[in-house]
């Protein structure tokens, strides 16, 4: 089908300031553009230059049609004053016949074309009017396609905060402003406090939507002349500057702290969140854009490591407990690669008989130049960085083929403990993973007990109880460690299918000088009893608690009073003798 060019019906009109004190020459125009069949035009007249600047500024038009000859005006000087009132607004100038070297003057001053007073050609004036007014919407469409990029490429699209390489950029041109003025610059590394825990529990729409209100509460809190950035996840970035030498940072991240910690609605739930904050200051912490940065996050982490919900001002001392922190990860990283790790066992004993009958398997990292690194010290860094997942399956390997030579030795039915990390019990492969294990070593099931903490049992429980229930399909016994150190193990019991408890060592270790401790381990070990689990008591020292546990009804022990943990080759002969060395101090024990 043809296609139908648009009529004067179909455009909107032009809204046309017309700048002219000669009445002739205003009624030609008019007239002309009245002729037009291609379009309409709206015309507001102003005859002086005050009053065109005055519209100019209150109103709203598409195109300027300026006289240079206008008795109070100057020229070149009316034309300045317009374009400034007008800003990018088209404006076409009318001049004299013998002023044409004017008129090319104003193009070089910012017209967009002229037209000669008197050659009122109706086509040649209309198609100038459109030209120019077309122009004019190309040029704004392009500046601001060319703003729409730039904000692309320096802004954060979830939370329309500045972006990492913004940010970069900025923090850069803030430290060369303060070194040149002898300013003050501070950074705030803000991260959300268990950010991740949301996203995976909640979700990640419900996860932006926390960024975006993060995002809100920042831009409330700073002043306008600070820049917010986000700089990826829940990581955000404060610039101050300048700020006020007398705790200016510290009362910023205190406010930030107490705003973003106030209730928000997410998902029709009301949450609260927190956030830790570091405090790194230039030129103090660093004169390098990335080593201030760099400081600022390890402030962060620190503050984190302090608790949480608070900011921290970066110290020396924290880039040499990180450099420390990282050496360490490295080191655990080759020795699980290299395999440098070792196993040793600590017996388990049945007092009413004295024999042993259980070990738990507790690894040990000797390092050549640091000497025998406790657990203490490398077990929460392996728990943080993931590499207890890779750690945990060393230990249960080697501890199970380890549990499967003493059956084939001595034929004994000892079972193996094995300490499991909230991490391997939420990994959905961890239970295919332990019967793997098992088939490859030839360990019976039922010599294998995982021990797994209150913690890991009321974190992800619908994932906890899952992975629980398919290990005990496997015949594999489970026991809860440091039992009675949680605040919901009683509540959990009744859904997490368990074979035993193990009573934390800190019961143990003031049982018989406090007689509450010892009420409470009475009423642990009874109620465990009620419900056929079998109990453990770690970190017998004395005879004494030894007396007063076995009178509880616990038989069950494991401790220093009857061995530290041993290597492998030590434990097999200690399996092997037939008079072990606790043997006699057992009261009820009858060799």
């Amino acid at each position: 089908m043809p296609v139908t060019p648009p009529t004067r019906a179909d455009r909107p009109p032009i809204r046309l300031l017309l700048v002219e004190d000669d009445p002739t020459h205003a009624s030609d125009i008019g007239r002309v553009l009245r002729s037009s069949t291609e379009v309409s035009f709206k015309i507001s007249q102003a005859v002086r230059v005050e009053d065109a600047l005055r519209m100019l500024r209150d109103s709203h038009y598409d195109v300027v049609l300026l006289d240079l000859s206008l008795e109070e005006g100057d020229g070149l000087d009316t034309l300045a004053r317009a374009k400034v009132a007008a800003r990018e607004l088209p404006i076409i100038v009318m001049t004299n016949e013998a002023d044409e070297a004017q008129a090319v003057g104003a193009l070089r001053a910012g017209a967009q074309d002229y037209l000669v007073k008197g050659e009122w050609n109706v086509r040649l004036v209309i198609r100038t009017l459109l030209h120019a007014v077309e122009r004019h919407r190309i040029l704004t469409d392009l500046a601001m396609a060319r703003q729409r990029e730039h904000f692309v490429a320096t802004h954060d699209s979830l939370t329309g905060l500045f972006n990492r390489n913004a940010f970069r950029e900025q923090v850069a041109r803030s430290m060369a402003y303060a070194a040149r003025n002898d300013d003050r610059m501070a950074l705030l590394f803000l991260d959300i406090d268990g950010f991740k825990a949301i996203n995976d529990t909640l979700g990640h729409p419900i996860g932006d939507e926390l960024l975006k209100i993060t995002s809100e509460r920042l831009r409330q809190v700073v002043r306008k002349s600070d820049m917010v950035a986000r700089l990826g996840g829940d990581e955000f970035i404060v610039i101050l500057q300048p700020y006020d030498e007398d705790g200016g940072p510290a009362r910023v991240a205190q406010k930030i702290l107490h705003c973003i910690s106030r209730p928000c609605w997410l998902s029709g739930s009301e949450y609260r969140v927190t956030g830790s904050i570091g405090i790194a200051l230039f030129p103090r912490d660093g004169r390098d854009p990335d080593v201030l940065i760099r400081n600022a996050d390890t402030a962060m982490y620190h503050a984190k490591a302090e608790g949480r919900n608070r900011y921290s001002y970066y110290s020396q001392e924290m880039n040499e407990a990180v450099a420390d922190s990282l050496n360490m990860e490295n080191g655990l990283r080759q020795a699980i690669d290299r395999g440098l790790l070792t196993v040793h066992y600590q017996p388990q004993v049945h007092v009413g008989f004295g024999a042993i009958v259980g070990a738990e398997a507790l690894v040990r990292w000797p390092d050549p130049q640091r000497g025998m690194i406790s657990p203490s010290d490398f077990i929460p860094m392996a728990e943080a960085t993931g590499l207890i997942q890779p750690l945990g399956c060393l230990v249960l390997r080697e501890a199970c083929e380890e549990a499967a030579r003493w059956n084939s030795d001595s034929n004994s039915s000892i079972r193996i403990g094995v300490n499991v990390s909230t991490r391997q019990l939420t990994d959905s492969s961890f239970a295919d993973l332990v019967a793997t294990t098992l088939r490859e070593t030839g360990l019976p099931p039922e010599r294998l007990e995982l021990e797994i903490t209150e913690s890991s049992v009321l974190q992800e429980r619908g994932v906890t109880l899952a992975t629980v229930q398919q290990l005990r399909s496997l015949g594999v016994k489970i026991t809860i460690d440091d039992f009675g150190t949680g605040y919901s193990a009683l509540s959990a019991l009744r859904q997490l299918p368990v074979d035993g408890l193990k009573i934390d060592r800190s019961f143990v270790t003031d049982l018989a000088s406090d007689a509450s401790v010892s009420t409470i381990t009475a009423g642990l070990i009874a109620m465990a009893n009620g419900l056929g689990l079998e109990t453990v008591a770690e970190g017998v020292e004395t005879i004494e608690q030894l007396t007063i546990l076995q009178s509880q009804g616990c038989q069950r022990m494991q401790g220093y009073l009857f061995a530290k943990p041993i290597c492998a080759d030590e434990f097999r002969e200690q399996l092997n003798c037939p008079n072990l060395p606790w043997q006699q101090m057992l009261p009820e024990f009858d060799a």
